[in-house]
């Protein structure tokens, strides 16, 4: 059951719609309902595993947002039909203009949810700056080093991250 104790899992359309409805709860920062809607949805794949990990990590349950991050990362390197998914962004985001780049690198751990639409490049950015943010609030100080230089360095609140640890 989820934190609210709700009702069981749920197969079929009615999955899809619990799913929708956790998206729904996270854009509005309703962390609990957002994660008893994805229990609920009975969902076994990356996006739902990561939407509960950010969950979790907004409720402070870091040891369980990390658990489910590993989870997520694996499902996304299992995921039949897409090819080569080695963790690190392709880089097509240079097709982006440049002040969407600046402000991707600028801005703080994204909140927003992952949808099953994601580019496997942008899944595996959100799964490991998320990742790279529970680290270090569980101490795992050499995980966020090795997470930041997996994504080039390239975001400055992982950067942030970093200063403390390595005075």
């Amino acid at each position: 059951m989820g934190l609210l104790g709700g009702a069981p899992p749920t197969a079929g359309a009615d999955s899809g719609r619990l799913f929708a409805a956790g998206v729904t709860y996270i854009c509005c920062g309703t962390w609990p309902l957002a994660y008893d809607c994805f229990v609920r949805s009975a969902q076994e794949n990356a996006p739902t595993r990561y939407n509960m990990a950010l969950c979790c990590f907004h409720m402070g349950w870091y040891e369980e947002s990390y658990r489910l991050l590993a989870e997520a990362e694996r499902l996304l390197d299992d995921k039949p039909g897409k090819g080569s998914c080695p963790g690190v962004p392709s880089m097509s985001r240079r097709q982006s203009p440049e002040a969407f780049r600046r402000w991707d690198a600028a801005s703080e751990l994204p909140r927003c949810p992952l949808l099953p639409e994601t580019p496997c490049d942008d899944a595996h950015t959100l799964i490991l700056r998320l990742r790279a943010e529970t680290a270090f609030r569980l101490k795992r100080y050499e995980e966020v080093r090795t997470v930041a230089a997996r994504l080039g360095h390239r975001y400055e609140h992982l950067e942030n991250l970093l200063k403390p640890i390595d005075r």
